[in-house]
């Protein structure tokens, strides 16, 4: 996590620095719901969650090169920024699946499927790098 944000921060680029774990992550995530022995499923459960953390601190830098705060100025850490978390929806997610399916397949390949949607909009938005450097350089 440290050394993938770091070296986001060295090549100055995020789209592709964000993409990349939301892939290694979905991909882990079908693996999980397709093998059946528990060795390899924890295996790619926690390739999945390798995926997901590295792609956590290039995530939040995203949103600092587009958002714009009040007063004109551009949305930093400090301000106040909705920040509200899927994951408190993730387990009725789960549980209404394994209810409605009687497996808990589908769980790991809905969570792969919003990966890569995720992985699209990182890969789509227009991220303007030299905000991002302006800021930096004025801090």
């Amino acid at each position: 996590m440290v050394w993938w944000g770091r070296r986001s921060d060295w090549a100055a680029e995020r789209r592709y620095h964000a993409a990349l774990p939301l892939l290694v992550a979905s991909a882990a995530l079908v693996s999980a719901a397709l093998v059946d022995d528990p060795s390899l499923k924890m295996l790619a459960f926690c390739i999945a969650g390798f995926g997901i953390f590295a792609c956590l601190p290039v995530f939040w830098t995203l949103p600092t090169a587009f958002f714009v705060g009040r007063r004109g100025r551009r949305w930093h850490r400090g301000d106040q920024f909705n920040r509200q978390s899927p994951g408190i929806r993730r387990p009725f997610a789960m549980g209404w699946l394994r209810d409605h399916t009687g497996s808990y397949r589908d769980g790991p390949l809905l969570l792969a499927g919003l990966g890569i949607i995720a992985m699209g909009l990182a890969l789509g938005i227009g991220h303007n790098d030299a905000l991002e450097r302006s800021a930096s350089a004025s801090e």
